[in-house]
């Protein structure tokens, strides 16, 4: 004797095939690669954090003082190596720049000085057993190396406008990337350090 229950739950199956198929498909995936899903989801995850944490400048107009880019692409090249991270630097510089509408012909300038960071943080901080193993202390030198490489494109334009927007954006971007990284980047770090 068949059970209704049974019956029923067949004619669900035949009707939601392909959803019953991508779902197998799906655990059969995340069963074979979890290290490679779980490296996808947490990228992704700091990759919006990042390219979302600049959208405020559609309605201010303004340099970027405050952003999650440069600990993130700190983050993702120390958990998950220097190359890694110079690809995130690249995806994360653009899509922050589309997110906020703010692409111009300067924003291909911080491409360069992102990827800098992604390859010196590993060396520097080498998983707390380099160079500096405060993670405040990095972000404040990651964020003076940003500004080193970058700022001097504004700097040495004529246009007197630019030149005061570097300023602004460097005057408070490396004190606040200091307290980004000490507020945010020790859970951060400890957290990434659980998954990886």
């Amino acid at each position: 004797m068949v059970k209704s229950w049974l019956v029923s739950l067949y004619k669900r199956v035949l009707r939601r095939k392909r959803l019953v198929i991508f779902s197998f498909a799906f655990i059969l995936l995340l069963m074979l690669f979890t290290a490679q899903v779980k490296t996808f989801i947490i990228i992704t995850v700091l990759g919006l954090a990042a390219t979302f944490s600049t959208f405020y400048k559609r309605v201010f107009q303004a340099p970027p003082a405050f952003e999650l880019i440069t600990l993130t692409v700190v983050a993702v090249s120390i958990f998950y190596g220097p190359g890694v991270g110079a690809l995130y630097a690249l995806v994360v510089s653009i899509t922050s720049e589309i997110a906020a509408q703010a692409l111009d012909p300067f924003s291909i300038t911080y491409i360069p000085p992102r990827i800098a960071t992604a390859f010196v943080a590993p060396w520097l901080y080498g998983n707390g057993a380099g160079p500096v193993s405060s993670l405040p202390l990095l972000g404040l030198l990651m964020s003076l190396l940003y500004n080193a490489l970058q700022q001097p494109v504004y700097y040495y334009l004529t246009d007197v406008e630019k030149r005061i927007k570097s300023f602004y954006f460097g005057s408070l971007n490396i004190p606040l990337n200091f307290l980004i990284f000490k507020f945010l980047g020790e859970p951060l770090f400890t957290i990434l350090g659980k998954l990886v």
